[in-house]
């Protein structure tokens, strides 16, 4: 359905949203999951307005399709793996932040879906990202498990953003955690990615899916995983969801987040978050801002004490998250257990512009408290 735009969303798509003002800042999330920069800037080129974000990106991520499936034609394993894996992130692109068209939205989703299952079908066995899909409330949550090459290591299980799908950013933190012998598991839920048409985010309900999922692994240990070490990793809406949840489960033994809320203050705050708040009616399914708010109100108060240790990341330059340094003294105040701060005075939403010292660092975190 596409959704009727305000004089002054009209205005703002127009004229405000370009490269100079605005798609700069995102180059670093786009870069996370490998996108070419060459491409990058070729395809923004051809966007004259917001309004044709998703529509120029989709268009190409149909191309470098095509020269995916010509490249299997070919038996050009290599190039057709690349290839793919660039045109999820075309279509993840297409449907980032772009909430004024959801048929658009969703088929730009699909794509990335449809394609990423082309990419690592190509994959070596024991290297292949496994489907795994998991009840809960008559609806399904769809997952990657990625697995170590060693037996018997610990689990990470990532808690999506708004904007996240499993396919694209989470995927790449895999590569970065994985081969340090550690487990992953990304998946969609309520509100997210594949899960958004069958059931919509609702922030009290989140922690009993985190639950869902850590009880499948314990009833299925079919992976060889020690599933008494299990760890939580989450970015932006993710970052609050992850400590939230582990709050709620003792069996969570560390948590890792960055640049998410403490508190978003209801209402009040999702209108700070201007042209981002169609996000929030879109990942409640609700059809006003206010009813929207009540199943977004992030207050990590809501949730007892965290006791289990956390390594906390923010932004001072955070373009999301209103007030960032209150935010995160908020988290840390909150955790009762070992906890670290790791302030970026001048970076921007989820640290995008330091990840090259985030993610490592993270895994060292993780390795040191695990080892």
């Amino acid at each position: 359905m596409k959704n009727k735009l305000s004089l002054k969303e009209k205005f703002v798509f127009k004229y405000i949203f370009n490269e100079k003002r605005v798609y700069k800042r995102w180059y670093g999330r786009f870069f996370l999951f490998e996108t070419d920069y060459g491409r990058l800037t070729r395809v923004i080129l051809r966007i004259n307005s917001w309004q044709n974000w998703c529509k120029e990106w989709v268009k190409e991520g149909h191309c470098v399709e095509a020269l995916a499936d010509k490249a299997v034609e070919r038996d050009y394993t290599n190039s057709a793996i690349k290839l793919y894996h660039q045109a999820v992130a075309c279509y993840h692109i297409g449907q980032h932040f772009f909430f004024i068209d959801e048929e658009q939205r969703e088929e730009a989703q699909e794509n990335a879906r449809k394609v990423y299952k082309k990419a690592i079908s190509l994959y070596k066995k024991e290297e292949r990202p496994i489907r795994i899909e998991i009840p809960y409330k008559g609806c399904i949550i769809p997952g990657y498990l990625h697995l170590s090459k060693e037996k018997n290591r610990p689990l990470i299980i990532q808690t999506n953003g708004m904007d996240n799908i499993k396919e694209a950013e989470n995927h790449y933190f895999a590569k970065h955690i994985v081969p340090h012998n550690l487990n992953f598991f990304a998946f969609d839920g309520p509100g997210q990615g594949e899960m958004w048409k069958q059931m919509k985010f609702d922030v009290k309900d989140y922690p009993n899916v985190v639950s869902t999922v850590i009880d499948w692994f314990e009833a299925n240990d079919n992976y060889d995983i020690s599933v008494d070490k299990i760890a939580l990793l989450g970015f932006s809406l993710g970052g609050f969801l992850a400590p939230f949840s582990a709050a709620f489960d003792k069996r969570v033994k560390y948590v890792v987040a960055n640049s998410g809320w403490a508190n978003n203050e209801g209402l009040k705050g999702i209108e700070k978050l201007k042209l981002h708040k169609r996000g929030v009616t879109y990942m409640t399914g609700c059809n006003n801002i206010e009813d929207a708010a009540i199943k977004f109100n992030l207050n990590i108060n809501d949730a007892p004490n965290l006791e289990c240790p956390i390594l906390y990341f923010h932004a001072g330059r955070d373009e999301v998250i209103n007030n960032p340094r209150k935010q995160a003294e908020a988290i840390m105040n909150w955790a009762r257990g070992e906890k670290e701060l790791r302030f970026y005075e001048n970076a921007e939403h989820c640290t995008v512009d330091y990840l090259d010292e985030v993610l490592p660092y993270a895994v060292d975190w993780y390795l040191k408290r695990f080892n």
